[in-house]
């Protein structure tokens, strides 16, 4: 990519006495990829204020080859260079790349052409292609490249893509955990952090196993744009950074975090502030996120945490920082979606209060009317909820302007029982979001096994059994993609980023979902027990014309709460049932083929009912690998709607080779597999597949990358 460097001004500034904003040393780029950045770089006068567009706004218009215009914020930019010393961050200013960028990402093939402008209290300067200089380049084809992601329809996400010349919409499930801060020495030693080379760690392990990590930018001993810079620990007199003073550090971090992840197709949803720095305690009494040392109470003089969403300050320093975000950050085609808060009803204020809750969603809705007016690329705007009980106003009215709705669950799985196992209530979770938005995407932005997931993982659940079954029950309950876990750092550490791979290679081969899709299971509730069909517990989704259907089918022997009974001998009470004895070791009976469970009934039949289609209407049935994400080509056969009473169903096998009736034996890890029915078009007249939202095809011409 070639680059024009211009040390000259214009010369109507000269004649102007330098009353409007001076532009130097402009650094403009020939040419750039389809999709890839294209920077800006140039000097400006100093300001008190560089983040506030009051003392000095900055922006750039982008002129497509089709004439569509695209307005860019600019940033102030501090530059820093990073090494690794010990295994811990080193981070150095580099001063001599400081100064003001403008970063856009073109969309079209063809000429560009662009003005910039900086307003201060002075006047205004505006370099266009009619002054000076004329302003363009061009953006190249590519034989391949990722763009957005974009809201597909009401409930599902797409990604523009180009792949072998041909650009499309793509289907877009985020799979993949949360990677929230990196590590330190200690977990309050912030003297030698892990920085950014901790991401690249951890990133290179989700590659290949996962397409998406969620990261918080309001960590202050991690990654956080304002706030006390703990570098050491509980220290009073660090530097805190707020309003005027942004982390530059920070910034320089997410910055090559954020392009280390798209190198490696990992998609990112950063989340902009939490809960814990708006708690008197904090989230930990140890800890540096509390309201004590939270800037909008130590510098704005905030009293009270709730005043945050209703002082007019205070919204307009949120404002800014979100400016500034999107202005940096906005270029990334890798950012899923922006999210304003981590559990912003676990805050430390009398959040039960209808009208405290009325003014956190006037809050939000303010703020995501805001980003849509910044963000030229239409990312969706989210926030999530740590519980909903008490909060029902919150619930009811902070999703209606937002694009997703999002719910974070933490359940005790050692204790859980019937109704309370991960699969099925995170399928509740999601009827709960759909009753109350029936037209906005849903997804779990956190799961976990509660505070004793590193003893669940090491003593009683060490192959991820639960982990398995929640993440492909969760993909089949209407959400946007499977639950994201929790705690990253014990994923890594027992080598369970293995189980997110075979969802990622089933969600790369699903075309885009009609939003006509709803989510369903053929269990049912009978106390103290959750009872299925021939124990086989099925999570399954259909669409509205009923021509599709795809889900996830397991032996009910296979459950984690299962597993810790004695299945074999006691299935005539359930295997939920809260009087079958424990037993340790029955979970251990599936790591061995020869002493796992044997299936819990002695048939293998899916009944799934079916109202638009005829009887006699045909289905072909495609069973998948759960462990490999890969078609099991030798189980494909056909199903025929039948009368079954009243009612008409659709019935097929679960695959003999996995559970084997004849052998009495399971033949798999898990004891499950996936399915998809697609209906047989000679026997229904216009039939829909599974992707009935219509792709884009265009011809990209291939040509190679500039240099």
């Amino acid at each position: 990519m070639k680059t024009k460097l211009i040390l000259v001004l214009l010369t109507a500034l000269y004649s102007l006495g330098f009353s409007q904003p001076a532009i130097s040393k402009l650094s403009v780029p020939e040419s750039v990829p389809l999709f890839g950045l294209y920077e800006i770089a140039f000097d400006m006068d100093n300001y008190d204020n560089p983040y506030d567009p009051a003392v000095i706004d900055v922006f750039a218009k982008f002129v497509a080859p089709d004439g569509k215009t695209f307005k860019v914020n600019g940033f102030y930019y501090e530059g820093y260079t990073f090494s690794q010393k010990d295994g811990y961050e080193k981070a150095k200013p580099n001063t001599k790349s400081n100064g003001w960028r403008v970063r856009f990402t073109p969309v079209q093939t063809g000429t560009w052409t662009f003005s910039i402008h900086a307003i201060d209290r002075k006047g205004k300067t505006s370099m266009s292609s009619d002054g000076y200089k004329t302003f363009s380049f061009s953006c190249e084809p590519v034989e391949n490249g990722t763009g957005f992601i974009t809201k597909a329809n009401s409930k599902y996400l797409k990604r523009d893509v180009v792949a072998n010349g041909e650009r499309r919409d793509n289907s877009y499930f985020p799979v993949g955990p949360n990677v929230a801060w990196y590590d330190c020495k200690t977990y309050y030693d912030y003297t030698k952090p892990t920085g950014i080379y901790f991401y690249e760690k951890y990133i290179d392990s989700l590659a290949g196993n996962a397409n998406y990590m969620r990261i918080w930018l309001s960590r202050y001993q991690y990654l956080s744009l304002y706030g006390p810079e703990f570098a050491l620990g509980e220290k009073t007199d660090t530097t805190v950074f707020f309003n005027s003073t942004l982390n530059q550090k920070d910034a320089a971090e997410l910055d090559h975090i954020i392009t280390y992840a798209a190198q490696h197709d990992i998609s990112v949803m950063p989340c902009f502030f939490s809960f814990g720095d708006f708690r008197y305690d904090g989230t930990d009494s140890k800890g540096p996120g509390k309201w004590t040392n939270n800037p909008y109470h130590t510098l704005l003089g905030l009293e009270q945490p709730h005043e945050f969403f209703s002082d007019r300050e205070a919204r307009k320093i949120a404002k800014n920082l979100l400016r500034y975000i999107v202005a940096r950050w906005g270029y990334a085609t890798n950012i899923m979606s922006w999210e304003l808060w981590n559990e912003v009803s676990n805050m430390d204020i009398d959040i039960s209060a209808n009208h405290f809750q009325r003014k956190v969603s006037k809050w939000h809705s303010k703020m995501a009317d805001y980003i849509r007016s910044i963000d030229p690329f239409s990312r969706p705007v989210t926030t999530s909820m740590g519980g909903t009980k008490g909060m029902e106003t919150l619930y009811s009215t902070m999703y209606k302007n937002l694009d997703i709705v999002q719910s974070h669950n933490y359940q005790n799985i050692d204790k859980a029982w019937s109704s309370e196992q991960f699969s099925h209530k995170l399928l509740n979770l999601a009827d709960e979001a759909r009753n109350l938005y029936p037209d906005k995407p849903f997804f779990v932005g956190e799961f976990a096994f509660g505070s004793t997931t590193t003893d669940i993982f090491k003593a009683k659940d060490p192959h991820a059994v639960d982990l398995h079954n929640s993440l492909w029950s969760s993909l089949f309950s209407g959400s946007i993609g499977p639950a994201s876990f929790w705690y990253w750092h014990i994923l890594m550490q027992f080598d369970h980023l293995r189980i997110f791979k075979p969802l990622l290679t089933f969600c790369n081969n699903l075309a885009i979902p009609s939003d006509s899709f709803t989510s369903h299971t053929t269990g049912k509730v009978v106390k103290p027990s959750l009872v299925f069909p021939n124990n086989l517990e099925t999570y399954y989704m259909i669409n509205a014309a009923e021509d599709t259907l795809f889900g996830w089918s397991q032996d009910t022997a296979f459950c984690y709460q299962s597993l810790r009974h004695l299945a074999q001998k006691d299935v005539s009470k359930g295997h939920f049932g809260k009087t079958t004895p424990l037993d340790p070791k029955s979970y251990l009976m599936t790591m061995n083929p020869n002493t796992r469970p044997a299936p819990s009934s002695n048939s293998n039949s899916i009944l799934l009912p079916i109202e638009n289609q005829h009887v006699g209407a045909k289905y072909t049935v495609i069973w998948f690998d759960s462990e490999t994400g890969l078609e099991m080509t030798a189980e494909r056969t056909t199903a025929t709607v039948t009368a079954d009473g009243k009612r008409k169903v659709v019935s097929f096998e679960f695959p003999s080779s996995i559970r084997d009736l004849k052998q009495k034996r399971i033949n798999n890890t898990f004891g499950d597999a996936v399915f998809m029915l697609t209906i047989d078009r000679s026997t229904k007249e216009g039939s829909s597949t599974i992707g009935t939202a219509p792709s884009k095809k265009i011809s990209v011409k291939s040509v190679k990358k500039p240099n």
